[in-house]
């Protein structure tokens, strides 16, 4: 498809293969994905024993689900919409869904316009766990994608993480700083 859901972006595969390599990250831990778009990332962290639940806007989630479904993964268990920015906490109730220890994204940073309500769901679902780690993957390629970066200083505590697949994706590992924790 034309959208930005309906392709696999090489941010995903570098995370995908960062997580195979590093998969006591994910295993038997509860892990949301944003962003999901044809579900790889979600589909991955599946088979290294995550309890995985991959959100997109409405509008995206088809591919995702007809890909759950082609890896024999219940996409009515697995595949949830989530806009960014929504009340999080109704979210995780309205699907029965535990506090995340893991969230993921994959080059979900790149419309400007959406960054604040970005930063909104980063924030609250990370702010229930006092452990919840955010791993993000993503090709900067613009100032402001950097800017974003520099702004999630204000609330976490972020860490660039190395990897050897791709010298044009960026890795970053964020916690919320205590002093946020509710």
């Amino acid at each position: 498809t034309q959208s930005t859901g309906g392709c696999v972006w090489r941010s995903s595969v570098v995370l995908s293969r960062f997580l195979e390599q590093n998969s006591a990250l994910v295993c038997g831990k509860s892990v949301v994905e944003l962003g999901a778009g044809t579900g790889l990332l979600g589909i991955s962290c599946h088979k290294l024993g995550a309890k995985i639940v991959s959100t997109d806007h409405e509008d995206f989630l088809t591919s995702c689900k007809q890909n759950f479904e082609l890896n024999h993964i219940d996409p009515k268990m697995h595949c949830k919409a989530l806009n960014w920015g929504s009340d999080i906490k109704q979210f995780l109730n309205d699907n029965d869904l535990t506090t995340p220890d893991i969230i993921l994204g994959a080059d979900i940073i790149y419309v400007e316009e959406t960054f604040d309500l970005l930063m909104k769901t980063l924030l609250d679902l990370s702010a229930t766990n006092i452990d919840c780690k955010i791993y993000l993957a993503c090709q900067i390629r613009y100032e402001k994608d950097k800017k974003f970066i520099e702004n999630s200083k204000e609330h976490f505590n972020v860490e660039v993480v190395s990897h050897t697949f791709d010298d044009n994706i960026k890795m970053f590992c964020l916690s919320l700083k205590p002093q946020l924790l509710t």
